[in-house]
């Protein structure tokens, strides 16, 4: 159980000799806090599910501790290392404590299980508080994501398809409230709405998130589920791709068609883009479509002025019919739907589609 008040004497940081106890993954339970010493943009970068940021060191003295282990050695990087956290070491200590539950064991991860996560877990022993490394470390965790990437295989899989504002990432929520352990959320994973524009009013992950992200929606997967529902898609979700074995059973799973009415499909265009700084982020970004769109330079101006003249759902309309549909149409030639559901509103739409689901005969 971990103190809440550090002893501010005996909290300067000075890594020991003492043995310090290590985890394995696979020995992580629900008792374990995670806690990653890595800087932040490592952390931003991927991390293990659950797990908590607290930096040794932050992103610019990381830099420095690199450039001297070029130039001068690892001593002479390893000493100002110390000497950067020692003159925090009260606020690192509580930092640490602030993240560590009165009924939780810290575990204490870095980017390869090394001299990082060791120091700390010596650190927070020196302060009688009980705590173990992570084995491997990130890197560790990143060989299973990879690892368990070659062995998907979701043989219930269906795909929920339809043209864009048909309502298809609503329906699926609708369902994942029932069933959390029978759909798979891409776009959610990936922070982006998988379209040129479907950045706009979210934040993109970077591929190593998405993957770690993926497998860790997979592994809560229903063992038994009769169906897994996954929102059709391209090749990628925004910059972030599909891997390829997930995308190759998408590619040859049944498919059920979401149909919505133009008007409410651009109703709900405009509730998805619509962000906290108004209209302009989207209208930046239509600039991206002057050049090579069939919406051409002329449709960008005029969904523009629409936008800023408080027309949001005439300008949906024209860039469903003009830009969105006409993309759908082309590439779904040669889709074979089993059924069609008529969306109506996402909890009529998730009902019918969970019935015939559930009875594939009805």
């Amino acid at each position: 159980m971990a103190q809440q008040t550090p002893n501010p004497d005996r909290s300067t940081y000075q890594p020991g000799s003492q043995p310090i106890g290590d985890i394995e993954l696979a020995q992580l339970g629900s008792h374990c806090q995670i806690i990653d010493v890595r800087s932040p943009i490592e952390f931003e970068q991927d991390h293990l599910p659950g797990a908590r940021n607290v930096p040794l060191l932050e992103d610019r003295e990381r830099a420095v501790v690199g450039t001297l282990y070029r130039t001068e050695g690892k001593d002479s990087a390893n000493d100002w290392a110390l000497k950067a956290v020692q003159s925090r070491s009260g606020e690192f200590l509580q930092a640490l404590l602030d993240n560590i539950g009165p009924q939780q064991e810290p575990v204490i991860c870095c980017a390869r299980g090394g001299d990082r996560s060791g120091n700390v877990v010596q650190f927070l022993n020196h302060h009688e508080i009980s705590a173990r490394r992570l084995i491997g470390g990130y890197r560790s965790y990143r060989k299973q994501v990879m690892e368990r990437l070659d062995l998907i295989e979701i043989p219930q899989l269906w795909i929920l398809d339809g043209l864009t504002g048909a309502g298809k990432t609503c329906v699926l929520h609708e369902i994942s409230t029932e069933f959390p352990g029978r759909v798979l959320d891409l776009e959610s994973y990936a922070g982006h709405r998988s379209s040129i524009l479907g950045d706009v009013g979210m934040t993109p992950t970077r591929q190593k998130t998405f993957e770690s992200r993926l497998v860790d929606a997979i592994e809560r997967l229903e063992v038994d589920a009769p169906w897994v529902l996954i929102e059709g898609e391209s090749r990628k979700v925004g910059d972030r791709q599909i891997p390829s074995l997930l995308w190759n059973q998408m590619q040859q799973a049944p498919r059920i068609e979401l149909v919505q009415d133009l008007d409410t499909r651009a109703r709900l265009l405009v509730d998805e883009y619509r962000t906290d700084e108004g209209w302009e982020p989207l209208i930046t970004r239509l600039e991206s479509l002057r050049c090579y769109d069939p919406l051409g330079s002329s449709g960008v101006d005029e969904v523009q002025q629409l936008l800023r003249g408080a027309q949001p759902v005439d300008a949906a309309k024209i860039l469903l019919q003009r830009h969105y549909d006409p993309r759908y149409l082309h590439g779904s030639e040669h889709k074979d739907y089993r059924f069609s559901i008529d969306a109506g509103s996402p909890q009529q739409a998730a009902q019918h589609i969970v019935a015939r689901l559930e009875d594939p005969g009805s």
